[in-house]
């Protein structure tokens, strides 16, 4: 592996075993980061040359080792387990055992056939951090998404009620028919856009239960190669998505500014589940030809989709607004409200947690009331 620049490292010039596995720990840790020494010398303030030195077998002090470890692991549970091990070694290192008689040498082939293990196991970790980074993103993306969806159907169930209201006042009225007809192609069209929102609401929701539940295989993976690296070495010593603009659906200057806004947002919201979909079907794509190794889980369909919609601690503030929705008169909110928390509420505490009977009741209730 190469530290420096591309550059291979050099020998390595320690005055025991001990010291020589510390600076092997170490050169891995770097090689597993990426970064060059150049890198790391701004980031942990020891100069170049001193960072070549104890990479060289020169034994370090405990400050840098922890510099060095915190530097080049970032993902915080593998971090804390590479400072414990460097720890260890370091002790090992300042007080080396008394010189024994060396063992057998191993053959040249096996040397290399553990070395090349070695590398395709740093190979496929690398790969599945950086899977995880991008599940992390694509998470985070669809969290957005659905609550932009649910502001944008709120505001047209709003829209609808409004225009219903103001078409029936101008059926009345015995409107002009160019007023009348223009209302009415504004309610169907609001119709429409609420079916769309709706159908992409229910992509932000899956994509996010997706991305959830391979995150959780990723991490299993990572965890399992993690393991397989430190049994290697004992016995041979991860942007912002930046949605396209296609332009408003419908010419500009309609007599619909608000329609226009909103199919704006929901080809925004259309673009975003795409980019989203593509990244999940590639990572499961990647996941999908590796053997299963001991202790990874390759498939566990979840069971229930709506799981990674609503986490266990958001269920009080959704109760809240489903009986907000219920209060204020709008039934049909209050029993969209009340099924995904009826869902939730199954998933996360139970069919027969009291909470769950509550939401069920509720949810009978209003969608009398609602007809």
């Amino acid at each position: 592996m190469a530290g420096r620049g591309g550059r291979p490292w050099g020998p390595i010039r320690a005055e025991s075993a001990e010291a020589k596995a510390l600076a092997e720990f170490l050169r891995a840790q770097v090689d597993v980061s990426g970064k060059t020494l150049n890198t790391l010398a701004g980031e942990i303030h020891f100069s170049k040359s001193r960072i070549s030195e104890h990479l060289a077998g020169k034994v370090p002090d405990q400050k840098f080792v922890t510099d060095l470890i915190r530097a080049a692991v970032l993902e915080p549970r593998l971090c804390e387990r590479r400072l414990a091990e460097a720890g260890k070694l370091l002790r090992e290192a300042a007080y080396p055992s008394p010189v024994k008689p060396p063992p057998p040498a191993a053959s040249v082939l096996e040397l290399a056939e553990a070395r090349a293990q070695q590398v395709e196991i740093y190979d496929r970790l690398t790969r599945s951090l950086e899977q995880q980074n991008e599940l992390r993103e694509a998470a985070g993306n669809s969290a957005k998404l659905v609550m932009i969806l649910l502001a944008v159907i709120n505001k047209l169930e709003r829209r609808i009620t409004d225009l219903t209201g103001e078409r029936d006042q101008l059926h009345a009225a015995h409107a002009a028919p160019d007023t009348l007809r223009q209302t009415q192609q504004q309610l169907t069209r609001a119709q429409e856009q609420e079916q769309r929102a709706q159908q992409e609401l229910q992509r932000a929701q899956e994509k996010q239960r997706q991305a959830e539940e391979l995150a959780a295989r990723v991490q299993a993976q990572v965890d399992q190669l993690a393991d397989e690296l430190d049994r290697l070495r004992t016995g041979n010593t991860a942007t912002r998505y930046d949605t396209p603009d296609h332009g408003p659906a419908h010419p500009a200057g309609t007599a619909d500014p608000v329609g226009d806004d909103i199919d704006q947002a929901l080809t925004r919201a259309v673009a975003v589940n795409d980019h989203d979909d593509q990244m999940l079907q590639r990572i499961t794509h990647d996941l999908i030809p590796d053997p299963p190794a001991d202790g990874v889980v390759r498939d566990n369909p979840p069971d229930n989709p709506a799981s990674g919609l609503i986490t266990a601690d958001n269920l009080p503030a959704l109760q809240a607004a489903a009986e907000a929705a219920a209060e204020t008169g709008d039934y049909r909110k209050a029993v969209r409200l009340y099924t995904t928390l009826l869902n939730s509420s199954t998933h996360f505490q139970g069919p027969e947690d009291p909470d769950t009977l509550a939401a069920r009741h509720h949810l009978a209730f209003w969608r009398g009331e609602a007809g």
